[in-house]
């Protein structure tokens, strides 16, 4: 070996028992693993997975006033609607027939879907009272008549009712392992 080299050269008569030396650690190491303090244990692991479905629903009634003025050039508009329920008048959504009964069936298309409800109703009642006004107006002004004046007024009650449903579907998987 010389001494100005930064490693030493394994020489042919050291080299023999050096590959044996490390094969017989490689092999040692890993027959460890198996049988020694590194010993395998027991694995347990449980899988889960499903599809669930899911329905739900919507009832939404509205009952209310609207009004809108629209005008352009010196027209002017007015609009409002005041509206008084009496006593008595209710909003009622129920889900499931006097027996409790309700059913959707979805049927897929092309194009989308259709649902057949039942077992779903509304009872909406509104009485309206006195007091209750609805007026509108638009005013163009005198003057000259070259000049364009348009405008619209509204006032009105609303009364909406609808009915939201929606399927969907989620699949799931859980996983667990434990080793002991």
């Amino acid at each position: 070996m010389k001494t100005s080299e930064p490693f030493a050269t394994i020489t042919g008569e050291f080299r023999q028992p050096l590959n044996k030396c490390i094969l017989l650690l490689f092999f040692t190491f890993f027959s460890g693993l198996h049988l020694g303090g590194f010993a395998q244990g027991i694995s347990e692991t449980r899988k889960n997975s499903g599809l669930q479905t899911v329905f739900s629903y919507k009832i939404e009634s509205r009952y209310g006033t609207t009004t809108s003025v629209t005008v352009s050039g010196s027209a002017s508009g007015e609009a409002e609607a005041i509206l008084k329920l009496k006593g008595g008048s209710k909003v009622t959504n129920k889900f499931g027939d006097d027996n409790g009964n309700a059913s959707a069936v979805f049927v897929a298309t092309p194009t989308g879907g259709n649902v057949d409800l039942k077992g779903i109703t509304g009872d909406n009642q509104f009485l309206i009272d006195d007091g209750t006004t609805f007026r509108s107006s638009v005013v163009a002004p005198e003057g000259d008549p070259s000049e364009t004046n348009t405008g619209t007024a509204s006032a009105y009650a609303t009364h909406s009712s609808s009915v939201i449903v929606e399927k969907g579907t989620t699949t799931f998987e859980n996983g667990f392992e434990q080793t002991f």
